[in-house]
């Protein structure tokens, strides 16, 4: 398959040259084939955390003028797989500070800022930037809109990443791979977890309530586990990007829910792996093909702001009376409200909310207009 240009592409073009440009993100999702080919035909030099000739150069620059050697012999200079080189944060601040016209851009796994302390060593002097498996502008724009949507009950089953994009038939295989080698070698090995069927028992659960409602109590009670450790747990898997606790909304009602959560997987495909369930959509139960469908809706508008614009929030909004939107998004004083059902379109925003929040834009997504809110971005590109 041709090479499907991603949405951090356009950023890359305008990032500072005062600052280092950190992309993060989880394992196989393309970071350093999306360097790659931006680099293709420009001067750059290439270091990479997996060559040890490599490491031993980064970890070895014994003065300022070797660094400034470095980087005015060459227009980009890219640390690959940053993490696995020892006082990362420190060598970043020491190029930037070197204020040459070089450009620095350093990959490397979500949990990069816990490994070598980044922002600790450089603070002030990088922009930190997220790719995602692929979206669904991503994949719209490298073939159409029409053929995307042809391809929902099979994005709800497989997921985005790259691999099962360009290997369809291989898929399972890969995505069986992709959970237990890949997906959380971060939070078990970072995280200092010695209790792997616990930890493994807890993703389980987070997998089969996609789009719940949850607490860290009830999840601890059913995984005979802590509060605390629960928590360490969740915020690990974020971390990583294989969660995201999506926070309640609550500004004006005594009775709004203030503290729960509702979790869901970045990647739909590494979901199902977990449960190894990879039933076609249209044999799952109808309550299922909901769920698997607010996931994906959920987490498609949130790479899309953090492709476009870093400022918005993201929230589930309830109150004690089971009143409920999906999904809340709010930029400045601007809330959308979005009631997300695969094959309704009758859904009226509950009174209490409307009472609330009446400035408040709604909008009911289902399987046939999804797309107009998944294809286009309204806010400014902020780099």
């Amino acid at each position: 398959m041709e090479y499907i240009n991603r949405s951090l592409s356009e950023i890359l073009e305008n990032t500072p040259k005062d600052k280092a440009t950190i992309i993060f993100g989880p394992r196989q999702v393309g970071k350093t084939t999306l360097l790659e080919h931006f680099i293709k035909n420009r001067d750059c030099f290439w270091l990479s955390g997996d060559e040890p000739v490599d490491v031993n150069i980064l970890t070895n620059l014994p003065s300022k003028k070797e660094v400034l050697s470095l980087l005015s012999s060459h227009k980009i200079i890219v640390i690959d797989e940053a993490q696995k080189i020892p006082g990362i944060g420190l060598l970043i601040k020491r190029m930037v500070d070197a204020r040459t016209e070089c450009k620095i851009y350093v990959t490397g796994s979500s949990s990069l800022d816990l490994a070598g302390g980044v922002y600790e060593s450089a603070a002030g002097r990088t922009r930190s930037y997220y790719l995602w498996p692929f979206s669904f502008e991503e994949l719209a724009d490298a073939s159409s809109v029409i053929q995307e949507k042809r391809n929902l009950s099979s994005r709800l089953v497989f997921g985005s990443y790259p691999q099962i994009i360009n290997e369809p038939s291989q898929a399972i295989v890969n995505l069986n791979n992709l959970y237990k080698n890949l997906a959380f070698k971060d939070a078990l090995a970072l995280g200092g977890i010695k209790n792997h069927g616990a930890f493994q028992h807890l993703v389980y659960v987070l997998a089969s309530r996609i789009g719940q409602m949850c607490s860290y109590e009830s999840i601890a009670q059913e995984c005979k586990l802590s509060s605390p450790t629960v928590r360490t747990y969740i915020t690990l898997l974020e971390q990583c990007f294989v969660i995201k606790c999506l926070p309640s909304f609550a500004r004006n009602l005594e009775n709004e829910l203030k503290k729960s959560k509702k979790i869901y997987f970045y990647d739909l495909g590494v979901r199902n792996a977990i449960l190894k369930r990879f039933t076609p959509l249209e044999s799952r139960p109808f309550e299922e093909q909901g769920a698997l469908f607010e996931n994906y809706f959920v987490i498609e508008r949130i790479k899309q702001a953090s492709y476009h614009n870093c400022m918005v929030n993201h929230y589930f909004w309830r109150t004690k009376n089971k009143a409920e939107v999906d999904l809340i998004e709010t930029y400045n004083d601007e809330i959308q409200a979005f009631e997300i059902k695969l094959s309704r379109d009758d859904v009226m925003s509950p009174p209490s909310f409307r009472e609330a929040y009446p400035e408040a834009k709604y909008t009911v997504v289902n399987k046939n207009n999804y797309q107009n809110y998944l294809s286009h971005w309204d806010l400014p590109i902020i780099v």
